[in-house]
């Protein structure tokens, strides 16, 4: 079981971006959880790079002046956004825990595994590498077809299923993605999205060793996922040839594709360990957001938040220019009419 969760998700060895645990931005990801730290490393970049403008947009201390008055059409305030965004951070009561699995996955992700890894990047072409991340992609598309079904999203479904199809024939066993490049979208779902959509919360955050971040309902998931992943049922699990050379090609080239990531996030970030749970818990929450049918793009639609309130432009009446004063002459001396002589 160990294996297959590790070939499912991939490696992560280090953590949607600072210690405050800001909030982030959402993408759409690869289900693995290698792919999970790919997305969570450049969330957290971006929340890095927003942190400053959210810095200065929180509230300072109140002003003598007077309250300005309430007016329907102005921004919310950002102190009552605040609750919901906090909402969207995992609880994390396992904390240190979590943070000794971080440690140890780094530990050996710098001693072992991140070596490996850079020989492999060098050694194996870059085309042989697409291919191979297309025909793992690939053999994912009946799981997300079948959580798309379960999650009633039967147009995703048909999506998923015409990519395998493409992909398996004319893409040459999935190693070219045809199906991309004529405009028909990869995306992916899992049953950890599926519970989420019917209102199972996410439980506490957990950091698992050699795999990366999840939660108590996206770890239930990935093990449904693994038991019933129509590919490992119909062809072979791990007790087969091709389950071991599956598990081996998915686990590599996870790692593989994720190394710039991981080394940006390591570098860049004082607390890594914070950085990757708040960005896979916005990225979550945002998957299942969308899973439910609301605008992925969502929280690029929310107020400016800390600004003045301003009156709207309508009400304000229009400036009329001034003419300029001319400058007051001298007084004139006053002539006085002559009489004529007689």
């Amino acid at each position: 079981m160990q294996l297959e969760l590790l070939t499912s998700r991939g490696f992560s060895g280090a953590g949607r971006p600072h210690p405050r645990e800001a909030r982030g931005v959402k993408t759409r990801v690869d289900r693995p959880a290698a792919r999970r730290v790919l997305a969570a490393g450049l969330g957290a970049a971006i929340l890095a790079a927003a942190a400053p403008a959210m810095a200065q947009s929180a509230p300072g201390p109140a002003a003598p002046q007077e309250e300005p008055q309430a007016n329907p059409a102005q921004p919310v305030p950002a102190q009552a956004a605040a609750p919901a965004d906090e909402a969207a951070l995992m609880p994390d009561p396992w904390s240190r825990v979590n943070r000794h699995f971080y440690a140890l996955s780094t530990a050996l992700d710098h001693a072992v595994i991140a070596p490996v890894i850079h020989v492999y990047i060098h050694v194996v072409p870059p085309p042989i590498q697409t291919g191979l991340t297309n025909a793992v992609n690939n053999l994912s598309e009946p799981r997300t077809a079948a959580n798309d079904i379960l999650q009633g999203r039967f147009r995703h479904a048909g999506t998923a299923a015409e990519r395998f199809a493409i992909n398996s024939t004319v893409g040459l066993a999935g190693l070219i993605d045809v199906a991309s490049k004529s405009g028909i979208e990869r995306h992916e779902s899992d049953f950890g999205e599926t519970l989420g959509k019917y209102g199972v919360t996410s439980g506490p955050y957990i950091f698992v060793p050699l795999a990366g971040p999840s939660s108590l309902r996206d770890g239930i998931g990935q093990l449904v996922d693994i038991f019933a992943d129509p590919i490992g049922l119909g062809v072979g699990g791990l007790n087969t040839t091709f389950g071991q050379v599956r598990a081996g090609v998915t686990v590599t080239q996870e790692r593989a594709n994720a190394n710039d990531q991981l080394k940006a996030l390591n570098g860049e970030f004082t607390d890594p360990y914070a950085a990757i749970r708040s960005a896979y818990s916005q990225q979550r929450a945002a998957q299942i957001d969308e899973a439910r049918g609301h605008a992925p793009n969502a929280v690029q639609n929310l107020p400016d938040f800390g600004l003045e309130p301003q009156a709207p432009a309508q009400d304000q009446p229009e400036a009329q220019p001034q003419a300029p004063i001319p400058p007051e002459s001298p007084p004139q001396p006053e002539v006085q009419p002559q009489s004529p002589r007689p």
